[in-house]
């Protein structure tokens, strides 16, 4: 009889078991992207790391990044190594937008670090940690993105070492030429976080350029020029290409971009509008990324019988023109040097980023 109890008694506890065991299945992974926009998280470093979580900046939220940059004090340290590889780490763990394009990493500092290696059990010494955030930068992705990383530095009046100050600045950064700024003073310091947030902006926002025009006889050779040439062999700024139907829709193919550069490739094939054939070039941009104007777009067709260019009087800007910018996803990470070696120049390093901020959302503004 005893046995028999015992028995039930395990039976009911193992039904227990698995009822409750049934009741706590895992979750679900959460594969769901975030919200498309312009993340920014900023953290700010001294002996000390003080963190902002990578949030969504606009109009309507910039004040909380610029309040968290005014709540920022100095204190003595720099663990400059440790502080950039906390934000790669922020960006490996977020959430990713599905229309991501640009992963990027803004650091400023004056100084050299101090104990970044201690904070880690993976390194014996700040070159073994630098060596690691450098291998980082060039080689991980971020949704399948490249990281650009870029450097500011003012070097400061403690730091004796020029050599491994400035070796700093180029394994912190993606592209040593191009991406890393030695500066003398915060003014030019200032300059360059406000150029950088513009080229980050830059980079983030496609500028479409629409062309529209009847359907053309196959293998023309067409020529829109965007300089307000006279003649269009004079042109330093165009887009020619070869007029073909492929599949009842109008292709331009074996295209140049001049004076200019575009996303869209060498075969563009247009929509279609009745007899007009509608050519969208993608984030079309001069060679300093900055939009096109259309004010002058002229479009012309080559003439073999004469070898010239014919002007088409009949496409206009207003009329076969259209302008739209389109917005892609972006993460950025600003990382901030707070040791108390800035003394009155860090009252200028959080106006800097808060410029660098405020730029950045009023391009999002709406977002």
């Amino acid at each position: 009889m005893k046995k028999h109890i015992l028995s039930v008694a395990v039976l009911a506890l193992a039904v227990m078991l698995s009822t409750f065991t049934s009741c706590r299945k895992p979750q679900a992974e959460d594969t769901t992207p975030a919200k498309e926009g312009l993340y920014l998280g900023i953290v700010g470093f001294n002996s000390e790391l003080y963190t902002m979580p990578l949030g969504l900046l606009n109009q309507d939220t910039k004040h909380n990044f610029e309040n968290f940059v005014d709540g920022l004090s100095m204190q003595n340290g720099t663990i400059l190594y440790h502080a950039v590889n906390t934000g790669l780490n922020s960006l490996a763990a977020a959430k990713i937008p599905e229309n991501l394009i640009n992963v990027s990493v803004v650091t400023f500092t004056d100084g050299l670090d101090q104990g970044s290696y201690v904070l880690s059990e993976n390194y014996n010494s700040g070159s073994e940690y630098l060596t690691a955030v450098n291998r980082r930068i060039n080689h991980e992705l971020i949704g399948g993105t490249n990281i650009s990383a870029y450097s500011i530095g003012v070097r400061g009046s403690d730091v004796s070492d020029i050599e491994s100050f400035r070796n700093n600045l180029k394994k912190l950064s993606s592209d040593p030429v191009h991406n890393v700024f030695e500066v003398n003073n915060m003014n030019e310091a200032s300059d360059m976080f406000a150029r950088i947030a513009q080229q980050l902006y830059n980079q983030s926002t496609l500028y479409n350029v629409t062309l529209k025009l009847p359907a053309q006889e196959p293998n023309t050779r067409i020529r829109f020029t965007f300089d307000n040439v006279i003649d269009a062999s004079e042109s330093q700024c165009y887009i020619e290409g070869t007029y073909i139907r492929n599949g009842g829709r109008g292709q331009l193919t074996e295209i140049q971009y001049v004076g200019m550069e575009c996303m869209s490739g060498v075969t563009v094939t247009a929509s279609t509008e009745g007899i007009f054939d509608v050519f969208v070039f993608q984030n079309l941009t001069d060679m300093g990324g900055n939009q096109i104007s259309t004010d002058y777009v002229k479009e012309w067709n080559w003439l073999g019988s004469s070898s010239q260019w014919q002007y088409n009087s009949e496409f206009t800007p207003s009329g076969n023109t259209q302008t739209v910018n389109e917005y892609k996803s972006a993460m950025i990470m600003l990382v901030l040097d707070c040791s108390s070696s800035l003394g009155s120049d860090f009252i200028n390093v959080k106006t800097a980023a808060n410029g660098f901020i405020e730029t950045l959302s009023g391009n999002y503004n709406g977002r």
